[in-house]
């Protein structure tokens, strides 16, 4: 009779193990597998930094555990102006414009491969850098790219995740 009692015991501690620990560690994986993706970078606007070919972890789940500022690298699900074709870009975040849409830009930006005024990379004419929470990217190859200048603004709804270094 003793060892049905001890046998019962361990068997009771083994399940409260499992729903303590077990249960919590396989949603907490399920949870991390759905956060993640994966991108290849296509094409050379974000030499130096990625190369052509390189394939790049994103997290999906940015908005809960890291916040988009200035210098990250996202993917952008639909190249915007192309709505028709299922491409994703990647781009580096130059700034953030605010609710209202009254945020200054910068008289410099600062780039992995150079600082320039912002007058020089965006015009005037073609380029108004105040739509209301506006994120406006930028290829790091900025001869070689096609970003904000192009396109203008893009929106949150717009980005898939952020690169995860």
């Amino acid at each position: 009779m003793p060892d049905d009692e001890l046998r019962k015991q361990r068997l009771e501690r083994l399940k409260l193990i499992e729903r303590l620990v077990l249960i919590p560690l396989l949603l907490l994986a399920v949870g991390a597998f759905f956060s993640f993706g994966r991108a290849i970078v296509v094409g050379q606007s974000m030499l130096p930094t990625l190369k052509p070919g390189q394939s790049l972890t994103i997290l999906k789940a940015w908005r809960l555990f890291a916040p988009l500022k200035e210098g990250d690298i996202i993917v952008v699900g639909v190249k915007p102006g192309q709505k028709n074709r299922d491409e994703e870009v990647v781009k580096r975040v130059i700034f953030l414009q605010n609710a209202t849409g009254t945020r200054r830009w910068p008289e410099i930006l600062k780039t992995p491969t150079g600082t320039y005024p912002t007058a020089a990379l965006f015009s005037r004419e073609r380029f108004s850098g105040n739509a209301r929470n506006g994120i406006y990217v930028l290829g790091d190859n900025i001869n070689n790219s096609t970003d904000s200048r192009d396109f203008g603004a893009i929106f949150e709804s717009e980005i898939i995740g952020k690169v995860w270094r």
